[in-house]
């Protein structure tokens, strides 16, 4: 039948009156009336539980921040008084660490936030109005879906743009004021493959490659041909190795010769962002860095698993976030329904610290075992979303 009225209380619904079926009461009578969803009805419900669930995952976020942000202070109290590094340097470098942080706590602050939020909806009855008033469980799923694409939006931003290098500054930073440099101990270097040349090197600085540098050259059948040493390098426009001040030890000649040159060079196909990126723990690159990082090992025939378990890991936990939000809607409709705060931040703790220690054991087992890496990053969150899917078929 035709609709009798707009319902001016609650924008977007239609009020019509059915009929009711033969038999059931006297004819030409009103069984009831229903209430029909619109478009402008279902934008404003995604606006409204979009609010609540990103309200309350800031403020879980926040909180997680600052408890994490204050452990990583007292760590740094260690340090305080080596060199110029004292307790503002050690705020600051804990500051500049909190993007990457807040990267790594936003799939279990999306849970616990989806759950406060929606459990204070569920609590006051709204998401029981919502399904009286005819919204499905997969309608609210959709909602909660847009607040976990926001969610990861944010992730994929701080994980990606502001994350790393602010991690890279913060440990720079921090070398400096404790050794007054970037260069000597506690400076991190890395081994490099580069064509016939296998180097050991420390992560540039402004172009330029300080401290020992080794160098071991490979003959055409494998076997070690020489080895040498400079006090700094360059790579230049044409990505050739410049070598400072360089001793060198030729070991196919008989007798051994050793010789020496003030500048050396040698050819090379590595840039000096794959040299940055061989110092960094897979963990603190971003999606890009790690992709171009594992182009380079594939090309130089060496073991690039466990940059690959990284990245497909980095790229499943950004999908974790949406999951994550959309599994506290099950728990809000069943045993969770009129439980507390208490035991819903309970509830997303056990849960969060579960996915969190099945994927590390996981990854951790992947290098060990040589299992396939794409299998291993997924493994967590699609069992997540199995889990996710089967609770919402369940909902009543």
């Amino acid at each position: 039948l035709p609709p009798i009225r707009p319902d001016a209380a609650l924008p977007g619904l239609t009020v019509y009156r059915i009929r009711s079926a033969p038999g059931v009461l006297p004819a030409g009578e009103w069984a009831t009336t229903r209430l029909v969803w619109s478009n402008e009805m279902g934008s404003l419900l995604d606006r409204y539980l979009l609010r609540a669930i990103l309200a309350t995952t800031g403020l879980v976020l926040f909180v997680l921040l600052a408890l994490g942000g204050f452990i990583d202070f007292i760590a740094q109290l260690d340090g305080v008084g080596t060199g110029t590094f004292g307790v503002r340097e050690a705020i600051f470098f804990v500051l500049l660490r909190l993007p990457q942080s807040a990267f790594e706590m936003l799939p279990i602050a999306a849970l616990l936030g989806a759950l406060m939020g929606l459990g204070a909806l569920a609590g006051h009855s709204e998401l029981v109005v919502m399904r009286a008033a005819g919204v499905s469980i997969a309608r609210l799923a959709v909602s909660t879906v847009l607040a976990g694409i926001v969610l990861l939006i944010l992730m994929a931003a701080l994980g990606e743009l502001v994350g790393p290098p602010l991690e890279r500054f913060a440990e720079q930073y921090r070398t400096l004021h404790k050794k007054g440099s970037f260069g000597g101990d506690g400076v991190q270097s890395a081994w490099v493959k580069d064509g016939p040349l296998i180097v050991n090197v420390q992560a540039p600085q402004e172009g330029a490659i300080r401290g020992a540098i080794h160098v071991f050259e490979l003959g055409g059948d494998q076997t070690l041909a020489s080895v040498g040493r400079a006090d700094a390098a360059h790579l230049d426009s044409g990505q050739r190795w410049l070598l400072e001040n360089f001793r060198e030890s030729l070991l196919t000649r008989r007798p051994i010769e050793a010789r020496s040159e003030s500048r050396s060079s040698r050819a090379g196909g590595i840039n000096p962002e794959l040299l940055q990126l061989s110092v960094v723990d897979p963990d603190e690159l971003a999606a890009r860095g790690l992709y171009n990082y594992i182009g380079y090992l594939r090309n130089n025939d060496l073991d690039a698993r466990r940059y690959e378990v990284a990245l497909w890991s980095r790229i499943a936990t950004l999908t974790s976030v949406v999951i994550m939000a959309v599994l506290a809607l099950p728990f809000v409709f069943g045993p969770l329904r009129s439980a507390g705060a208490g035991a819903r931040l309970m509830v997303g703790v056990l849960i969060g610290a579960g996915y969190f220690l099945i994927s590390k054991t996981l990854v951790n087992s992947s290098e060990v075992f040589e299992l396939n890496p794409l299998l291993i990053a997924w493994l967590p969150t699609l069992a997540l979303a199995v889990i996710t899917l089967v609770a919402l078929s369940r909902v009543r």
